[in-house]
């Protein structure tokens, strides 16, 4: 699908984690002075304020939101990364076990603004997020954060497929999109069914299902049903682009970068 309208008009000059990915990825600005101080500026900001135990201000959804914008950035590890991961894994275990009366945050929708996450169960949210921030930070083959891959799996199986509600399972699916193992296991291909089933016709799915972080996540993978479902959202995408080459009422640029980010994926753009 070639959209109608120009899609990367919104990222010109974005310094966004997001903004600067594309300026980089896709509009070839790497190497520019202009790129740089705002790389720069950006990646300063992220790093501003950690704790020495590797957190940001010991809050979960702070740190989750600082470590995608550092996956956006400086992209591979280093030793800020690798603390926070390190103190995001101990509350992931709390998660697993189901012991959570430490955790006292609320993951507010607008605290959710520009990630690939969407509100839900605290347990499955943080073990989403946690599992595919250490996936693509290189920890892919901890063993805690297999273990939780495995515990979910069996839970998604026994489930055919779904981990609690739409907006849970987007955020489980999220993580197994990303990791080398279980983007091929049997727990993915189950989701992927049971999104095929509340697809409409039009493109979309229904219900609670997030419909540009489910585009972007299914775009990861190499299933035939998730390539057909693919296909219907980005008819869908077509005809509901905007003049500004954007998708969406709110979140614009996020909304967009998810599905140039698709397009990209499966050689559509």
């Amino acid at each position: 699908m070639q959209p109608r309208f120009d899609p990367f008009q919104i990222f010109r000059s974005s310094k966004t984690p997001a903004g600067l990915y594309a300026r980089k990825q896709w509009l070839d600005e790497g190497n520019t002075q202009s790129w740089q101080i705002d790389f720069r500026a950006t990646v300063d900001a992220l790093l501003t304020g950690q704790a020495e135990n590797g957190s940001w201000g010991q809050s979960i959804v702070t740190t989750i939101q600082r470590l995608f914008g550092l996956h956006l950035t400086i992209r591979s590890q280093n030793e800020h990364i690798n603390k926070a991961l390190d103190w995001l894994m101990g509350k992931d275990c709390t998660a697993l076990n189901r012991t959570r009366a430490d955790i006292k945050e609320h993951f507010s929708d607008k605290a959710l603004q520009g990630l690939p996450f969407t509100p839900g169960c605290l347990g499955l949210l943080i073990m989403g997020a946690t599992l595919f921030l250490a996936s693509i930070f290189g920890r892919e083959n901890d063993r805690r954060i297999l273990r939780s891959y495995e515990w979910l799996s069996l839970e998604g199986i026994s489930k055919g497929g779904r981990w609690c509600g739409w907006s849970c399972s987007n955020n489980v699916l999220r993580a197994f999109v990303v990791h080398p193992k279980y983007s091929q296991h049997e727990a993915t291909a189950l989701a992927v069914e049971a999104l095929a089933h509340v697809q409409s016709s039009s493109g979309g799915w229904l219900g609670q299902v997030p419909f540009y972080q489910t585009t972007n996540a299914l775009a990861h993978l190499d299933f035939a049903q998730a390539d057909s479902q693919l296909e219907r959202a980005f008819k869908k995408l077509y005809d509901s682009q905007q003049r500004d080459g954007t998708w969406g009422r709110s979140q614009r640029e996020w909304n967009t970068f998810l599905i140039v980010h698709a397009l990209r994926n499966k050689g559509a753009l």
